[in-house]
């Protein structure tokens, strides 16, 4: 009878010659020592038990929180909050109904809004002109002639520095307006903002504070704003009657106009061309596109509030 000799290596056997006794693999013969092992490791476990106690662990402290944490939790939400912005603008369920419309659907073109026609004339209704926000600034004249209507000011005031928190003079320098060229080098203005004249002037001369060379009496007088007023709307009449001329190609006589949109005119009041228009489109006047948003804004939250009200009251 053939024996097979097992894979381990010889130092694993008593002799390098196979017998019945050592013919076993090695995880055999380790099978049995390894079963009384276990058996008195369990006799000694059965004998001597061990108990386990599970200690009851104290209850875990509350969170804390800062104060001003605290504060600001108890406070209500901004969303919740109402402000007359927070009338004009969308809400959240409001913004999600755009997300919803199929874009198929959707048009990619804006409605323009019409402006209303004015009845028994032909002409179109004229814009209004805009008033801007000003504010007084005194400064010295530093530079004349160099351009028409127009001189360089220095105004001298205090900036803010907040690093070291303290104020420190500081120099602008403006281009002012000056329509009847009556300033001179080294005067002493008082100039006002919100006059735009082209990209770069803003200002314009309100009143010549202290003249230096030349008196006040031998220069062209300044404009008053009233002047200014009066010069800027006879400029809008003329170029509102050169584009109605032009859009109908013929003259447009204003009196005639007035007549067919049953505009009274008292006989002894004369009035301007910018007042003849003004009373032919009394209603009518065309408005700006941001102009017509705000009160498009401000008619819906008045709307809103009075919505409110009347459930408060019921």
């Amino acid at each position: 009878m053939q024996t097979v000799q097992t894979c381990f290596p010889e130092k694993f056997s008593k002799s390098s010659t196979p017998n019945t006794s050592s013919s076993q693999p090695f995880g055999r013969s380790l099978l049995p020592q390894t079963i009384r092992v276990l058996d008195h490791l369990t006799s000694l476990a059965s004998s001597n038990p061990i108990q386990l106690q599970l200690e009851e662990q104290p209850p875990a402290p509350p969170p804390t929180m800062a104060p001003s944490h605290l504060l600001r939790a108890t406070m209500p939400l901004r969303a919740s909050i109402t402000t007359p912005l927070s009338l004009t603008r969308p809400s959240i369920l409001q913004s999600t109904t755009y997300l919803t419309t199929p874009l198929r659907n959707a048009s990619t073109t804006t409605p323009s809004p019409t402006q209303p026609k004015t009845t028994g004339t032909e002409t179109q209704a004229p814009s209004r002109l805009r008033n801007y926000a000003s504010a007084l600034k005194t400064g010295t004249v530093v530079s004349v002639g160099r351009m028409d209507r127009t001189v360089r000011v220095c105004h001298r005031h205090t900036s803010w520095d907040r690093h070291i928190r303290k104020f420190y003079p500081q120099e602008t320098h403006y281009l002012v307006s000056d329509p009847r060229n009556s300033l001179r080098d080294g005067d002493i203005i008082e100039f006002s903002s919100g006059a735009p004249k082209s990209r770069n002037v803003h200002h314009v001369v309100e009143r010549i504070v202290t003249p230096f060379g030349a008196a006040i009496e031998d220069r062209p007088a300044v404009l008053s704003k009233a002047e200014r007023e009066a010069e800027r709307e006879t400029r809008w009449a003329a170029k509102y009657l050169r584009r109605e001329s032009k859009r109908l190609g013929r003259e447009v006589d204003l009196v005639k106009e007035a007549a067919k949109a049953g505009v009274p005119v008292p006989n002894g009041e004369v009035l301007s061309t910018a007042q003849l228009i003004h009373r032919i489109h009394a209603e009518n006047e065309r408005v700006g596109k941001v102009k017509r948003i705000v009160q498009e804004r401000v008619a819906e939250s008045e709307r809103v509030t009075q919505e409110r009200t009347k459930e408060a009251e019921n």
